[in-house]
């Protein structure tokens, strides 16, 4: 690589938002490079367990013209499964990806046109140019786990949700799930058809049944045009949720709730709110926590009920799911509030509490008082420079995968109007 060169435009990461927008521009016959510190797809290589799979059916995680080939559209797939899919979708498009170089800071000197990134490959450290750049790297990059872990007895074993693999990694023993968003109520599925006994910390989580009335919920989801709502037209509220409840395990998913994971042999819990020493003392809210997942439940399913009437689309009449079904016995139950690890003999705590970015690498004024991306629709205030794959970037759909075929069309565009054509091969 030739360090003094100037690249018309680096992308920063190699997951599926990256190699969108890369297989765009080289559609549009613009030279650029893709830098991955890792292997393509790298966090769906390395921060998921053994038995993950994609939440979202087959027909919603296609990138640019790509094809499902032989994969049933209403199926998922592992995450190992899908790195494979983006290895594919690069080697057959050549798109031009470097793997395992590691972009350690972005700067640009006001004087000069180009940006500057330093960049690490085979423990060489070097700098390049670019004219313009699009940061692709994700937003799921730091392991979240709050300080109260500190307070935990040493010799019980914590993870967090994006280093769990099996149940095998864990010694014998109870194991307490810190978190009942997707992560932690799929793992907690996971350790319990292991016969192990699991402890589940919640909160309030919206839950979604796998589908309804014959069609995948984000088929439906999609028909009532859903995922299209604009970020200026979206709630706090919203913009701040976790991803609902939802499983893509079996041949068509299931659905899957507190009950569920309840009945299944969990003892559930209210948000963790103490820890001295070996005493863990958790909120009285499990009822709200669940209550609130079946409101969301029910509200969205009448919501379809609403528009199959309004439209007349062809439907199966609503089945009973048990996994959605309110549970009375779970609502009504006194809830334990106060655990002993010893005494419940809990060996290890997994964090299921999601991500954080660290954005300190970028040497420019882009980032908020809260120290997120300041952009509009992908855009930032630094002319040249871009994100893709950013939650609500455009609308709900840019946190999905099926959403960075549309935002990396407005980003390639964005980035041809700076190119001269003649520079266009």
């Amino acid at each position: 690589m030739d360090s003094d060169s100037i690249l018309n435009v680096a992308i920063i990461g190699a997951g599926q938002s990256g190699l969108s927008t890369s297989y765009l521009l080289k559609k549009n016959n613009l030279d650029h490079i893709v830098f991955e510190k890792g292997q393509i797809g790298n966090v769906w290589r390395t921060q998921r367990w053994d038995s993950f799979v994609l939440n979202s059916p087959n027909q919603f995680n296609l990138l640019p013209e790509d094809s499902m080939d032989s994969l049933h559209p209403e199926g998922f797939i592992t995450g190992q499964e899908y790195a494979q899919r983006l290895q594919h979708y690069a080697n057959s498009n050549q798109l031009p990806v470097r793997e395992k170089i590691e972009v350690l800071s972005l700067e640009k000197n006001e004087s000069e046109p180009y940006f500057t990134l330093k960049v690490r490959q085979n423990g060489m450290v070097e700098t390049l140019k670019s004219n313009q750049v699009v940061i692709a790297s994700g937003t799921q990059t730091q392991p979240k786990i709050p300080n109260i872990s500190k307070s935990l007895p040493k010799q019980i074993l914590q993870l967090h949700s994006s280093e769990y693999r099996n149940p095998s990694q864990l010694p014998e023993g109870a194991i307490l799930i810190i978190g009942s968003a997707t992560s932690g109520v799929q793992i907690a599925e996971d350790l319990l058809e292991a016969n192990r006994k699991v402890f589940l910390s919640t909160s309030a989580v919206a839950r979604m049944p796998r589908r309804y009335r014959g069609k995948d919920i984000m088929d439906w989801l999609g028909k009532m045009q859903f995922f299209d709502k604009p970020v200026a037209q979206a709630q706090p509220y919203e913009i701040e949720m976790v991803a609902p409840l939802m499983s893509g395990v079996g041949e068509l998913g299931h659905t899957i709730s507190l009950q569920s994971i309840h009945k299944q042999g969990a003892t559930l819990l209210g948000y963790l709110d103490r820890i001295e020493q070996n005493e863990l003392t958790f909120k009285n809210n499990l009822s709200e926590n669940v209550q609130f997942a079946d409101n969301v439940s029910a509200e969205l399913k009448a919501g379809i009920d609403q528009f199959i009437q309004a439209t007349g689309i062809p439907a199966t009449p609503p089945v009973p799911d048990e996994a959605d079904l309110p549970d009375a016995s779970l609502l009504n139950e006194n809830p334990v509030t106060r655990i002993n690890c010893e005494e419940e003999n809990i060996t290890s705590v997994i964090w299921a509490t999601g991500f954080s970015c660290d954005w300190s690498w970028i040497k420019l004024p882009v980032l908020n008082d809260k120290g997120q991306p300041n952009h509009v629709n992908g855009s930032s205030q630094v002319d040249g420079l871009y994100f893709m794959g950013l939650p609500w970037q455009r609308n709900l759909k840019s946190s999905l995968i099926f959403g960075a075929t549309e935002d990396a069309a407005v980003i390639t565009t964005q980035i041809l109007n700076r190119i001269p054509s003649h520079s266009l091969k």
